[in-house]
């Protein structure tokens, strides 16, 4: 069946500060694509959702904000309007249909509940109502690898020091503690200048200008975004053999990303992986 467009459950608690709740209860039996929340009422901007969080079983596989989400949705392709904000678990500009639909969110795999959580501050007398993209579960033995995998997203904030260039404390990334599946990541910075990944002590990507980065992702039909500095996998399109593996069993010893800054600042990195619910 082709994906549907379906209304999300009302919000409860839309006010100017706070934390507006929708229970996505409604969307079980179907595998969620995307999410599409429309912002309106008095003032009320993707910058004053100062926290979304999506929680399957109580467990937070989405973490981000909507100035962060809209930057990252923008550079995937997504088109900017100031009224409408999508969480994607798609893969838009995929040269596959596995590419397209892995990590998509299958509610028939253990989730018992859903809710989406956005935090708004600052606005006056704001609406919130949101859309799902749905389909039905994907149960052919081709899916079987992808189909438990979610499009997650980590978030943290790390205080850089000065001019320099440092170790990244990226979510996950680290094989001792279980690794994951990086399609990208990003770094909300106003200064940084260069970022190198390695594995097993090889570099396998190291740019040390923002220009020749957004040049290269450019060519490849992403939209480059002020203050983003995406470190992108898949920036081609293809996920198969692609996405960083810094999972042990992929044997993978040593993970580590280094960023050089001009200047002093606090950033956020926010990891686009590919997980099972039962991790993390």
């Amino acid at each position: 069946m082709a994906a549907q467009i379906l209304p999300l459950n009302p919000f409860q608690n839309v006010v100017a500060s706070g934390v507006a709740i929708c229970d996505l209860r409604n969307l079980f039996g179907y595998t969620v694509e995307r999410l599409i929340l429309q912002l309106g009422g008095g003032a009320l901007t993707k910058a004053m959702l100062t926290g979304i969080q999506l929680k399957a079983n109580g467990k937070v596989i989405y973490d981000s904000t909507g100035s962060a989400t809209d930057a990252r949705m923008q550079f995937r392709g997504v088109g900017a309007n100031p009224a409408f904000l999508t969480i994607d678990f798609t893969e838009l500009k995929a040269r596959s249909k596995l590419g397209l639909m892995g990590g998509c969110l299958d509610t028939t795999l253990g989730v018992k509940d859903l809710r989406l959580e956005v935090t708004t501050a600052g606005a006056t007398t704001p609406t919130l109502i949101g859309y799902a993209e749905v389909s039905t579960p994907q149960v052919g033995p081709e899916y079987a690898f992808m189909r438990p995998l979610i499009a997650r997203v980590h978030r943290l904030t790390q205080s850089i020091g000065g001019a320099g260039t440092f170790p990244l404390v990226v979510p996950h990334l680290d094989p001792n503690s279980g690794g994951s599946l990086f399609k990208r990541i990003a770094i909300l910075s106003a200064n940084c200048t260069g970022v190198r990944v390695e594995r097993n002590g090889i570099r396998e990507y190291e740019v040390n200008a923002a220009a020749a980065n957004n040049f290269n992702q450019v060519e490849y039909g992403r939209v480059t975004q002020s203050g983003l500095w995406m470190v992108d996998f898949i920036v081609d399109g293809i996920f198969e053999d692609r996405v960083l593996d810094t999972r042990p069993g992929g044997r993978t010893t040593t993970a580590n990303v280094f960023g050089t800054f001009s200047a002093a600042e606090t950033i956020t990195i926010e990891a686009e992986v590919m997980e099972p619910l039962d991790v993390y």
